[in-house]
This record gives structure tokens, C-alpha cells and sequence, in this order.
């Protein structure tokens, strides 16, 4: 806790930018210990989790950089055993958001890393791919080791003739290549899960979450398929095989692990992380989900979606009630139990993401270490470099 205390006592004195709509999260500093306090996220006994002595890194959460999200934040991740993490949603260079993050970065230290994102306001002015370019150099020197690219792109962002911009479209060819050029990390959510391009009715799988987050559904003509989406995607990453990507989500296509296999094997400059997809990961068989686990051991991150912010936290997707943090502890304890044992039929971290049972993986140590650290540590924690200096150097990284 007294790491927390830190963290509020320096927060206190930033100023109310970083919030959203300027509020300020004063109230911070009154929190009271969680009930969940008493009982922690180890399997077995008691204190943080750490399995084989392995130190765990998130290596996908959000954060909103005000006060009362991080202290929420900090009390969850010290009762589940989240020693370091990485923000996702930085806030693009010169926005409140931004200078925010880079002052949370300052409170951490080396306990955080963050990613910038994209305003895609005046796409379609003929150097807005340049500017960009510019303000990732920027974000970069401001200790940002990637940027975050949301499913807005190919989903939402349009053109001012009302035309949806795609993920290879060419004018943004020099963002990509800036990106690769430093070593800066792209990550990706393009898509969604295939539930969420069917039509919204009682049939669907996902019908629970997407009644309370009805934005979330792509059915209907004026979106592109998800095949088609991912296929976009991967034109992208074939045009720039000098840039790294992470492509969160287990590439958005978790329902068919053979495709994330092959991409893996055709890309190496492709990462992928776990985060918000166990539900979808546990359907599978354990031998088939080890094996792959296995096998792109040097290329899959731990990843939660965790998501705090002042008003409250979300736990890898929408939910009927607000979470607490015994929630957001039994969020990471399923996760645990997923990677560490091999129970069949277990409940998944996210059952409003499919009322279904999930079986176990019991990874081997070695792999649980690169899963869990290793593989975080290598290409979000380590100093930016092209990708051809990371892959010579070998060790983890493929």
C-alpha cells in the first residue's frame, strides 16, 4: 500500500487535464481498503499470485490517468499479483489524455509502459498520414513505446463523402512506416468477435452482451464482414514487414486458432496477446490450445483488457452490475486457473462474453514465464529498436 499512497500523493498534484471533461478525482486519497483485502488471487494460499516464482505482467489494461483510477488500479493489481502493466490507451500527442499518461509514467516509473493512440480527425487532408507520422516521433520522446490502433479504423472512421476508411488504405502507408522505422510498436484491434456481425436476436451467443452494449454490433451492410476486415489487416501487415504489430485480441480471430497458427507462421513481425479472449481460447481442446501455446511460445503476451477508471472498473467487457474489486479479483484469479491448472469445465473471467465452460491448458513453466513475462518484458519493456536488431539479438521474440 505504500506504493499506492506514493502513486496518490504525486497524482494530487497534477493538474486536472488528464481528466476526462477536467473533472478531478479528489476524492482519491479517502478510499477504504477493499473487503477484498482479506482474501487474495493466489492458487494456492495466500498473497499476490505468483506461480513458479514468476513475476506477472498485464500486458494490456487502460487506465484513465486521474487519481481515483489509478489508486483502484494499484489495489487491484497488488492483491492479484500484477507486478507491471501496460496502458493501451495513452491519449494521442498533445491531448489532455497525453500529458497525463506521460505524468502516471512519471508516478510509476518502470512499473508502466504506455502506448499512444491516433486522433483521426482530417483524414483527409492530403498530409494528415505525415503529421501523425510526426506526432508518434514525438510521442516516442516522450517515452511512448507504441501506439494503439482501435477497431474505429475500418469500423468508424469515415471520409468526408461518409466512406469507411480501411485498414490498408495507402494514405496511411507513412504512419506504418515511421513506426517501423523506430521501432515503435503498432498494436491492432481490427474486427470483433464473429458474434457480433450476426444479427442481434435471442439466437445469438453473445445476445447478453450485446443488449447492454448494442454499439457493439457490426451486423448490417454498412460494415464490412469480419472476414473481409481481417483480411484488410493482413494486407496491412504484409506491406510493412519491417514493423512490429501486436494484434491484441489473439488477432481477433481466437474462434479459429488454426488461422491465428498460420498467421503466426507467415508474419514475423506479428505478436499477439491473450486479452479478452479466454472465453473464446477455453472452447477449444486443452491439447489443441498447448500446443499452440507451445509453439509460439516466443509470440503470445498475457493480456487482461482490464479497464479503471473514475467512475468504475470493466473486466474484459460489459456487465450487469458494476464490478468491485473482489470482482476484478475473481477477473484475475480465472484467468490463473485457465493458464495454471487443468481443471475441464471451468467458468471463464468474462461469462457475459458466452454462458459456456471452458477447459484448462496447464502450461509447462518455461512457457507460462514467456506468456506471463518474458515475452512482455522483451518487446514492450525493453529500449525501441527496429525489428531487425530485436530479432538478432535473439532470446525471446521468435
Amino acid at each position: 500500500m505504500r506504493f499506492v499512497c506514493l502513486a496518490l500523493s504525486i497524482l494530487a498534484m497534477l493538474p486536472a487535464a488528464g481528466c476526462r471533461g477536467g473533472e478531478r478525482d479528489a476524492a482519491l486519497g479517502s478510499r477504504e481498503p477493499s473487503p477484498a483485502a482479506s482474501r487474495r488471487a493466489a492458487m494456492p494460499g495466500s498473497g499476490p499470485h505468483r506461480p513458479h516464482g514468476i513475476e506477472i505482467i498485464d500486458s494490456h489494461v487502460h487506465i484513465t490517468p486521474t487519481m481515483t483510477a489509478l489508486a483502484q488500479a494499484l489495489e487491484v493489481f497488488e492483491q492479484v499479483g500484477i507486478e507491471r502493466f501496460v496502458t493501451k490507451s495513452g491519449g494521442s500527442y498533445g491531448d489532455p489524455r497525453f500529458a497525463a499518461t506521460v505524468a502516471m509514467k512519471r508516478v510509476l516509473g518502470d512499473r508502466l509502459e504506455w502506448f499512444c493512440t491516433i486522433d483521426w480527425s482530417g483524414i483527409d487532408e492530403p498530409d494528415f498520414a505525415v503529421r501523425t507520422a510526426r506526432k508518434l516521433e514525438r510521442a516516442a520522446l516522450h517515452g511512448a513505446k507504441g501506439v494503439k490502433i482501435f477497431k474505429d479504423l475500418g469500423l468508424g472512421v469515415r471520409d468526408k463523402g461518409g466512406a469507411l476508411v480501411p485498414v490498408d488504405d495507402p494514405r496511411l502507408d507513412p504512419i506504418f512506416e515511421k513506426a517501423g522505422e523506430m521501432g515503435f510498436i503498432v498494436a491492432m484491434h481490427t474486427g470483433d468477435p464473429l458474434a457480433f456481425f450476426e444479427p442481434v436476436t435471442p439466437d445469438n451467443e453473445r445476445y447478453d452482451e450485446l443488449s447492454l452494449a448494442p454499439s457493439w454490433s457490426f451486423y448490417g451492410d454498412e460494415f464490412p464482414g469480419h472476414d473481409e476486415l481481417l483480411e484488410q489487416r493482413d494486407r496491412r501487415l504484409a506491406r510493412h514487414p519491417e514493423t512490429i504489430f501486436l494484434l491484441i485480441h489473439l488477432a481477433n480471430y481466437p474462434e479459429d486458432i488454426d488461422y491465428v497458427d498460420g498467421l503466426l507462421d507467415r508474419f514475423d513481425n506479428v505478436w499477439v496477446d491473450t486479452s479478452a479472449r479466454v472465453p473464446e481460447l477455453g472452447r477449444h481442446s486443452a491439447e489443441r490450445m498447448r500446443e499452440f501455446f507451445t509453439k509460439h511460445q516466443d509470440r503470445v503476451l498475457f493480456g487482461s483488457d482490464f479497464i479503471s477508471m473514475p467512475q468504475g472498473m470493466q473486466l474484459g467487457s460489459v456487465s450487469e452490475r458494476p464490478p468491485g474489486i473482489d470482482d476484478a479479483v475473481e477477473f484475475y484469479r480465472r484467468h490463473w486457473e485457465y493458464f495454471e491448472t487443468d481443471g475441464e469445465q471451468i467458468e471463464h473471467p468474462t461469462p457475459i462474453q458466452g454462458r459456456w465452460k471452458v477447459d484448462a491448458v496447464k502450461l509447462p513453466a518455461e512457457v507460462l514465464g514467456k506468456l506471463y513475462r518474458d515475452n512482455a518484458e522483451w518487446l514492450i519493456f525493453s529500449p525501441l529498436r527496429p525489428l531487425r536488431e530485436r530479432l538478432a539479438e535473439g532470446g525471446t521474440g521468435g
